[in-house]
């Protein structure tokens, strides 16, 4: 061992050591070679750590995290061959796949134009016909391109709505769909054995018709096909968007324009494309949080909109906020969902079209008040889905060969999406459906709250967090795990003052009665996944952590019936009130 190697083993763990190792003496990170001398030069032990302690890996949302040199951040070389091996992983499935091509977008990040070049160049370098749209544009028009244009696959250089230090890259195969496994996984395994990334000139690419840049056609077919899901003709209703700096304004506010909504006011600041999002708080895009929702709201309130939307940089998420008399209604992304499959299944029953051959689809960790609403309309529900809205996108293709039509799928983090022309949530049409109901409860002096308020009558209550706990780091990272594996072994007895009555554990697939000891299976796939019934399944708390950031994801729904003959929003807020001390008291678990 040289006195290089015993510094670094000194000082960063086995994992940290093998993975600098490599990017001081392999060719395929030379560019970040002097960068990484200085760094262990100027003693950065802690920056190094948490750079190399792991591979960035493929999480629900491809592979995320913070831009920089190391092999659990974003850069040239993790994007590279995570580009290099999804072509050669595509061109192992199908012999076409280079001819068929592959296409690429990204988002307004700041470094997504430099990437997302860079992709293309590797795509083509490894014989691959490279689409690359013009400018920013859609997650899911990204998704809807790739069916489009007929390719093998397609790649998303987005964030999402992580901070602007962050990038990432999204995978999609031929169905348009996210990658799932086992290609995920096959592709990060051709990604690690890759020695060189092999990469052409962009401009050579393009004038030998290797590289084509794409923009106005396809995005003419991809709004037509969005627009089209449109279910309703009432339009007399005023909307305040924001992109929040993003991509938005490419899918979301021309849809609801070609679905001839004309009353909508934008956020102007708002509608300046920077990846660096400088007018919203903390400088995270997200519309789940009411701090990235702030200029819309204020603008709603002052011209007196009837509700403001909201999307994430790359525009698949949705953020809707209702002006119930004056007084801002944060629709949380349950709600959303709700409320958006309440409207295009009654639309579908108006017009005699519904039938029990629909279906909903959501994930595990989406509101049981679908399954509710599906009951009540006479169709299935599908929820036996982890995390992240390309399952969904699996599902839709396992069914094409079915009989069933799918509606709407649902994913708790303001995910929806209408119709299956794209394969990921669309923040369009999920607007779509939302700005329409909203225009049709207006004609009787109501909104989408009122509409909310009526369904749990109809249905009782149902409500539903989530709870960021962070462990940043190498020692955050492992921290999670024992976390993890404690709540395994030893699940609490009870949370505030209802008893723990099933333990399901999505890594063995089993539910764990903790009264009888009975087990059962669990129709999933396998995750990193716990469940802690309280007395009824519509009782529950979820803990995962995050695939794509370093925290423990806690979700907690809690089902109350109503009492009719009492006040509805009385009752939701003393579930809301109650919500918030089990939270407290499940954080509390965590972190002792």
């Amino acid at each position: 061992m040289t006195t290089s190697d015993q510094t670094l083993s000194r000082h960063l763990s086995e994992m940290a050591v093998r993975n600098v190792r490599n990017w001081l003496s392999h060719e395929k990170y030379r560019q970040y070679r002097s960068e990484l001398e200085s760094m262990i030069d100027s003693e950065q032990w802690q920056e190094i750590e948490d750079a190399f302690f792991k591979n960035i890996e493929f999480g629900t949302g491809g592979r995320r995290g913070t831009t920089g040199i190391g092999s659990n951040r974003i850069n040239r070389v993790t994007i590279g061959e995570s580009a290099q091996a999804l072509c050669a992983y595509a061109a192992s499935f199908y012999e076409q796949a280079p001819k068929k091509g592959i296409v690429i977008a990204c988002d307004t990040r700041l470094s997504s134009p430099e990437l997302s070049r860079f992709t293309a160049q590797v795509c083509a370098a490894a014989g691959f016909k490279t689409y690359i749209f013009d400018s920013f544009r859609s997650t899911p028009e990204l998704s809807f391109a790739v069916r489009h244009l007929g390719c093998a696959a397609g790649i998303v250089i987005s964030a999402s709505h992580n901070p602007p230090s962050d990038n990432g890259f999204k995978a999609y195969w031929s169905d348009g769909a996210q990658l799932v496994a086992p290609h995920d996984n096959g592709v990060l395994a051709m990604a690690a054995e890759i020695q060189e990334i092999q990469s052409i000139d962009f401009e050579t690419a393009v004038s030998e018709g290797n590289i084509t840049l794409i923009g106005k056609d396809v995005d003419e077919a991809y709004i037509a096909a969005a627009a089209s899901q449109s279910e309703g003709v009432e339009r007399d209703i005023s909307i305040v968007y924001s992109p929040l700096h993003g991509a938005g304004q490419t899918n979301v506010l021309p849809v609801l324009q070609r679905a001839g909504f004309r009353s909508i006011t934008t956020v102007a600041p708002q509608m300046i494309p920077d990846g660096s999002f400088p007018t919203i708080p903390n400088g995270k895009p997200n519309p789940e949080e009411k701090s990235a929702n702030v200029m819309a709201v204020q603008l709603m309130l002052k011209t007196s909109a009837d509700i403001a939307i909201t999307n994430d940089p790359d525009a698949d998420r949705i953020g809707v906020v209702v002006n119930h008399h004056g007084t801002p209604i944060y629709l949380s992304g349950n709600q959303s969902a709700v409320l958006a499959a309440d409207y295009a299944l009654s639309r579908l029953k108006d017009k005699q079209q519904l039938t029990s051959r629909h279906y909903l689809a959501k994930t595990i960790v989406t509101t049981d008040m679908l399954n509710a609403v599906a009951d009540t309309y006479g169709i299935k529900a599908y929820g036996n889905m982890l995390i992240g809205f390309k399952y969904i996108g699996e599902l839709i293709r396992q069914k094409e060969s079915s009989d069933e039509i799918f509606v709407l799928g649902c994913e708790e983090s303001f995910g929806l999406l209408k119709g299956d022309y794209t394969r990921d949530k669309d923040g369009a049409t999920g607007a779509l459906p939302l700005a329409e109901y909203a225009a049709e409860l207006k004609k009787d002096d109501k909104d989408l709250y009122d509409r909310l308020l009526e369904l749990f009558g109809e249905h009782g209550c149902y409500v539903e967090s989530l709870d960021n706990v962070q462990f940043p780091g190498s020692d955050g990272f492992k921290r999670m795990q024992k976390i993890m594996q404690a709540v395994r072994s030893s699940p609490p007895q009870s949370i505030g003052d209802h008893h723990i009555t099933a333990l399901l554990d999505y890594k063995t697939l089993e539910r764990t009665d903790t009264k009888t000891n009975e087990i059962s299976q669990i129709d999933c796939i396998n995750g990193d996944v716990v469940v802690l019934e309280c007395g009824d399944k519509r009782r529950r708390i979820t803990i995962r952590p995050s695939g794509t950031e370093p925290k423990l994801k806690v979700y907690i729904q809690w089902y109350e019936q109503v009492n009719a003959e009492s006040n509805i929003e009385t009752q939701y807020e003393d579930v809301k009130r109650y919500m918030q001390d089990i939270s407290q008291s499940v954080e509390a678990l965590l972190l002792s």
